[in-house]
């Protein structure tokens, strides 16, 4: 008897550890890495972090992170160590410098020198900051905007659904970038800022965060333990938050990696409008609004954000993609 038990108990055992061990970060984690595309793209992001999050303490302390470079008779020179918003005076800053690699160029500006005599290196490092801090809170706003309404939509039905899903259905009928600006123009008073911008890009990253997760919710609504749940007194409120949600986030999760980069793109694309960040601030859209005058004299003015965005676009997508493949629970090992 104790054996028949005993082998039960193993038998019952063994697959139970075997699901455990197919849930939970560490397990989604080990098989996004296991995807190429996947782990170059963590690796992009990962730098492009810590480049925003370097830059966001105070430049002096870039002489400590860069102490290794004090045996090279340039290390003084570099231009990180300066402030990306500082104008040189008047005869102190040579104007549209171009990259090390060109035949006039020198270390000192390793990627040459913007149209008021900026290093242009420095204000690409320090445009990370300003890019993906844009591109995370503009979708963390859709997001947490999304799937709150899209879980109480899909969760109650009938009355309230019908409302909230018009409003979504409202918002997501105006054409983005049109919502954007007017946004931005109304809010600011006539006078844009990178802060309205990320709100409006936010809201209309609600509309498509509401309309996955409400697919999610309806399904979800249906199981036993959320027929038990009910049954057992907990609250709607408690039932959503505890069990709904978070039973029909793994979608959602992949889309707002996905639209981080997306997000980049769009906010550069105001910022070289004129609707986003404004002069001196170092960001990448911004930058491009600049140099596209200077297309024909300096085209590396150009190229160098442009190849910023696309990098960390590129980035976001395909550790998207990898963990798209990670949650998706019809992809086997």
């Amino acid at each position: 008897m104790a054996i028949g038990e005993g082998q039960m108990d193993a038998d019952a055992g063994g697959p139970q550890e075997d699901v455990e061990a197919k849930f939970g970060w560490r397990y989604t984690f080990a098989k996004v890495m296991q995807d190429t595309t996947a782990r170059w793209g963590l690796y992009v992001i990962t730098v492009v972090l810590l480049i925003s999050a370097y830059t966001v303490v105070d430049s002096n302390l870039s002489r400590i992170t860069f102490g290794a470079l004090s045996d090279f008779t340039f290390a003084e020179t570099l231009p990180i160590f300066e402030h990306p918003e500082r104008i040189p005076p008047p005869g102190q800053g040579e104007e549209n410098v171009p990259p090390a690699f060109h035949a006039d160029g020198s270390l000192s500006n390793p990627l040459g020198t913007d149209p008021s005599g900026r290093d242009y290196f420095t204000r690409i490092v320090y445009g990370a900051q300003v890019s993906v801090s844009v591109g995370i809170a503009s979708t963390l706003i859709g997001f947490v905007g999304g799937t709150l309404i899209g879980a109480v939509s899909g969760y109650y039905g009938g009355r309230v659904d019908d409302v909230l899903m018009r409003m979504v259905e409202t918002v997501y009928a105006i054409p983005p970038l049109i919502l954007i600006i007017v946004f931005t123009v109304f809010v600011s008073g006539g006078t844009p800022d990178i802060t309205y911008a990320i709100i409006g890009v936010g809201i209309t990253f609600i509309p498509v965060f509401a309309r996955i997760i409400r697919s999610e919710v309806l399904s979800v609504r249906e199981m036993d333990y959320i027929e038990a749940a009910k049954a057992s007194g907990v609250k709607n409120r408690n039932i959503i938050l505890r069990h709904v949600i978070p039973n029909s986030f793994a979608p959602v999760l992949v889309y707002a990696t996905l639209q981080i980069g997306v997000t980049i793109l769009i906010v550069a694309g105001l910022s070289f409008l004129g609707y986003g960040a404004q002069p001196p601030t170092p960001d990448w859209g911004q930058m491009l609004n600049v140099s596209h005058g200077y297309m024909h004299s300096n085209v590396w003015l150009s190229i160098w954000p442009g190849l910023a965005i696309l990098i960390t676009i590129m980035g976001f997508n395909l550790f998207g993609d990898g963990l798209q493949d990670a949650l998706d629970p019809r992809i086997d090992d």
